[in-house]
């Protein structure tokens, strides 16, 4: 049996392409299932009831399923601990983890689109195979979201064709409803949701410093600081404190009025962040004019202090 995973607590990018790859493998005759590690982010509730689509996640996998990891390339991002050699297959747009090369019987695929969804969506296109209804849409909003509306940098012309496609797979108004989509997933109400909302808990080992960075996308990130940034700081020492992490910051992004804002509570980290973007933090927070993604501060990062 094949089974599919995404990273711990997966956001729509991750699950749209669980559930298409997963699809595609079926209609080809490969007897698969995907598997989703912990609560999905909000947006994918958001996403499924407004369209009533309903998630078929298989619970477990056996020693001898093979693996497919997609929108991730690192192990250690997964909540389920596996088999490294048991992973034959990887389709991803994020930086290529040092632990692959333990990886004997892997494909990878690892390109610089905005989304992976981009690539599973390809897949589909190229093998001539009829994509569901409901397929076409989570890997159009997994395209939508990741990008920030197509207006993040990484945002490729790649996504952008794909996105196109795949709205003509879908007979109803996909544009009309991002606008309620980003407003809905900005209503978060509990410390334990915001905390999941962060996503901070992984430290990247692809770094030579210990550095966890969390992203909030939001409509008015300005105003829902006010209201959350204490919250926010409470949040960000307690992971600080558990998982003993020393560079620690979340990337506020406002998806539709287009700026960022970075919030950070230790010197060290806001040095770097202010030699690598060339920012001033006040109060905790520096603002940039424009959308900069986690994925992006990343490869500077990784550019001064990756292994």
């Amino acid at each position: 049996m094949i089974k599919i995973l995404s990273y711990n607590m997966p956001d729509i990018d991750g699950i749209s392409c669980m559930c298409a790859y997963s699809e595609l493998l079926n209609k080809q005759g490969k007897k698969c299932e995907y598997i989703i590690d912990g609560r999905p982010k909000k947006e994918v509730e958001i996403v499924c009831n407004m369209f009533e689509i309903r998630l078929n996640s298989s619970k477990s996998f056996s020693s001898d399923d093979k693996i497919i990891l997609v929108d991730t390339n690192e192990p250690n991002e997964l909540a389920s601990k596996i088999n490294l050699k048991n992973i034959v297959e990887i389709i991803d747009h994020h930086h290529v983890s040092e632990k692959i090369k333990y990886m004997p019987n892997v494909k990878a695929q690892i390109d610089k689109v905005g989304a992976a969804a981009t690539l599973v969506a390809e897949r589909y296109k190229n093998s001539n195979i009829e994509i569901s209804k409901n397929v076409a849409i989570l890997l159009y909003y997994g395209i939508v979201s990741n990008t920030m509306n197509f207006n993040a940098k990484t945002t490729t012309s790649r996504d952008i064709e794909m996105a196109n496609w795949l709205k003509k797979n879908v007979e109803e108004e996909l544009e009309q409803k991002i606008q309620n989509i980003f407003k809905e997933k900005s209503l978060i109400n509990n410390l334990l949701l915001l905390r999941e909302e962060m996503d901070m808990e992984y430290r990247n080992d692809n770094l030579n410093i210990n550095w966890s960075m969390g992203q909030l996308e939001l409509v008015n990130v300005s105003d829902f600081i006010d209201k959350n940034k204490q919250a926010i700081i409470n949040i960000m020492k307690e992971i600080k404190y558990e998982r003993n992490i020393e560079f620690l910051s979340v990337n506020c992004i406002d998806i539709l009025n287009g700026y960022t804002v970075i919030i950070s509570i230790d010197k060290q980290t806001k040095k770097v962040l202010t030699d690598i973007l060339d920012l001033e933090f006040k109060n905790d927070c520096a603002r940039i004019s424009n959308i900069v993604t986690r994925k992006e501060i990343f490869e500077k990062i990784w550019l001064k202090y990756g292994k």
